[in-house]
């Protein structure tokens, strides 16, 4: 099946967010719905959903009536179709998602970020042990990626440009191949089709453990500091609206990423209870111990300048603290 170009798929995503309507007029909400998607990648939001503590705080910030309800979606285009026809309130984006966005809906739905999910793990692996670098790529190689715009592909064209030089950010655009996690998961173990996957966790544990991947190079190698794996974001219409649901969110994720980092364990079971998996509970406790859990944003920027300079942002924020809401907006992110 022939994929669609870089420049075809940045087109439709502009169709996509132009041309929408104004949103109307918001009221505060009584039940929210928060949509994410699988992976550890989204553990605070399954262990503040688990342990009730979006309802918690809710109680502490005054709003004890509003429920929340979190849903598990494939794919960044069911949360956009959500969330533009006000099925959902919040929703689960990658960085550069989530940066398209900001832009492209300005001035009409204005999503923006409500808080960071995690730091990301994202690791290139290739079931080829003579792929040391992505130097050693064969044109004939083909890359599994979650999206041709997900930050693993622009990893990607990063890692070209650093290994290439200026210009050959695309070098590797006609050899991806779009999957998702556990399909790629299994096509590189088998070697099925593919010979390289761009991986995050809890899959890197199965390919570390299959014995037959082998690491290429990391994510932050690659962009040269830590950098956000997924973040909630939300229109302007439900923030304005909802200020008390917005900082609910927050210190419920906040509480849930306290609990991770001193009882991974009960992380893992809690995980494990609503996602399927074949790693072992002491597997799935190991990817959750290699990641780091917060709300701060981080890499921003360096996502929005790659982008732009190379057309696939047509303008880049001024600062991080742009593209948030309060207030995560007021932290520490980059």
């Amino acid at each position: 099946m022939r994929l669609p170009s870089r420049r075809t798929a940045l087109a439709l995503g502009a169709a996509a967010f132009g041309g929408l309507a104004l949103p109307a007029r918001a009221q505060a909400k009584k039940n929210i719905t928060i949509a994410i998607q699988f992976g550890t990648s989204h553990l605070a939001t399954t262990v503040a959903d688990k342990l009730a503590l979006f309802a918690r705080h809710a109680k502490d910030n005054g709003i004890g009536d509003t429920s929340f309800t979190v849903q598990r979606v494939s794919g960044s285009p069911a949360i956009n179709d959500g969330i533009f026809s006000g099925t959902l309130d919040v929703g689960a984006y990658g960085p550069t998602a989530l940066l398209a966005a900001w832009l492209k809906t300005r001035g009409s739905f204005d999503i923006r970020g409500i808080a960071a999910c995690n730091e990301a793990v994202l690791t290139l692996y290739s079931n080829d042990a003579s792929v040391k670098s992505v130097a050693d790529i064969k044109p004939e190689m083909r890359i599994a990626v979650t999206a041709t715009t997900a930050p693993q592909a622009i990893l990607l064209r990063m890692a070209a440009e650093k290994a290439f030089g200026p210009g050959q950010a695309s070098r590797f655009d006609k050899q991806m191949v779009v999957l998702p996690h556990p399909d790629a998961t299994v096509a590189l173990i088998s070697k099925a089709a593919i010979q390289l996957y761009f991986a995050a966790p809890p899959f890197i544990s199965t390919l570390e453990a299959s014995g037959k991947c082998f690491k290429v190079v990391d994510g932050n190698a690659i962009i040269g500091r830590s950098y956000s794996g997924a973040l909630l974001g939300a229109t302007s219409k439900f923030a304005g609206a909802n200020p008390a649901a917005v900082a609910t969110i927050v210190a419920g994720l906040r509480e849930a990423m306290d609990l991770i980092k001193s009882d991974p364990a009960q992380a893992a079971k809690l995980y494990m209870e609503v996602e399927k998996t074949a790693l072992s509970p002491a597997e799935v406790e190991a990817a959750i111990r290699a990641q780091t859990f917060t709300v701060e944003p981080q890499g921003m920027m360096a996502f929005a300048g790659f982008m732009q300079r190379n057309g696939e942002l047509k303008e880049a924020p001024a600062k991080w603290q742009d593209v948030f809401f309060e207030p995560v907006s007021k932290g520490q992110g980059s």
